[in-house]
C-alpha cells in the first residue's frame, strides 16, 4: 500500500493513473496551498520582466486566477514538465522546459546563460530555494520574487493518523518535496518516527533524498523518481511494487 501524500489539486491525474494500474494506495495531503493576492508591484515586475521562470504548478493556478496571460510578455520558463503544460494551456504559448526537471536542470539552459542585466521575475510559493536566485543574480541578472501562493500546513492529528496508515499497511510513502517529507515526520510522534524509517520512501531529488537521510531513513529505503510529474512518480510506484515481488 502506498501513501500519496500530494496536495489536492495536484495529485488527480496520479490518483487516476494509480486507479487504472490497480495499484493500492491511500491518499492523504498534509499541506494545502492557497492563492495570494497580488500586489500592485507585483504586476509591474510580472509585466516589465525580460525572463519569467515559474517553479510549480500551483506558481501558474494561482497567477492565473488574478492576470490576464496577454499582459505577460516576456519568455516563459518552468522547472518541469507540468508546470510548462499548465503554462501553455494557459498563455498558448511556447514554454521552455529543462530536460533535468529541478532547478540545476533550469539553470543549465542556454538561454539563462547570457543574463547579465536582464531582469528575471520568479513566480513561486512562500519560502522555497534560493538556488535560482542565487545562480542568476551571479550571472548579472536582476532576480526579483513574486509569491502567488502560500503552502500552509493542514492541522492533522499524527496520532491518529499514523494509526491509520498502519492498520492500512501502508509500505511505501511517495513525497514530492522536502515540505511535505518534513511535515510527514512533525506529525507522527516521535515514537513511532522509528516505524516511519521503516517504510519505503519515493522521493524526487538528491536534495530530498539528503534531507531524509538526515531524518534518520536507510539510504537502500530511498527511491528517487525521475522528476516530480506524474509519469515519473508512477514509473517509480510500479519500480518499487515489482521490486517487492
Amino acid at each position: 500500500m502506498f501513501l500519496i501524500t500530494r496536495p489536492a489539486g495536484k495529485a488527480d491525474h496520479l490518483l487516476e493513473a494509480l486507479d487504472d494500474s490497480g495499484v493500492p494506495y491511500l491518499y492523504q495531503p498534509v499541506i494545502t496551498t492557497q492563492m495570494v493576492q497580488l500586489k500592485a508591484k507585483d504586476l509591474r515586475l510580472l509585466k516589465q520582466a525580460d525572463l519569467l521562470v515559474f517553479v510549480s504548478l500551483s506558481a501558474v493556478h494561482a497567477l492565473e486566477q488574478q492576470l490576464d496571460p496577454s499582459e505577460l510578455s516576456a519568455p516563459l520558463l518552468a522547472v518541469g514538465e507540468t508546470t510548462a503544460a499548465a503554462l501553455t494551456r494557459w498563455t498558448g504559448r511556447n514554454v521552455l522546459v529543462p530536460q533535468d526537471q529541478r532547478s540545476e536542470g533550469l539553470l543549465g539552459l542556454p538561454e539563462l546563460q547570457d543574463v547579465a542585466g536582464l531582469q528575471v521575475v520568479v513566480v513561486r510559493g512562500n519560502a522555497g530555494r534560493e538556488l535560482i536566485k542565487q545562480s542568476l543574480s551571479q550571472r548579472g541578472a536582476l532576480v526579483r520574487y513574486v509569491q502567488s501562493y502560500s503552502r500552509i500546513p493542514l492541522p492533522l492529528d499524527g496520532a491518529t493518523l499514523c494509526q491509520q496508515w498502519q492498520q492500512q499497511g501502508i509500505r511505501c510513502v511517495v513525497a514530492t518535496s522536502n515540505e511535505i517529507l518534513q511535515r510527514i515526520f512533525d506529525l507522527v510522534p516521535a515514537t513511532q518516527q522509528s516505524w516511519l524509517c521503516q517504510l519505503g520512501w519515493i522521493l524526487v531529488s538528491p536534495r530530498a533524498r539528503d534531507s531524509a537521510l538526515s531524518l534518520g531513513i536507510a539510504a537502500e529505503r530511498i527511491q528517487l523518481a525521475q522528476s516530480a510529474n506524474d509519469d515519473a512518480l508512477l514509473e517509480a510506484i510500479q519500480q518499487f511494487k515489482k521490486d517487492l515481488l
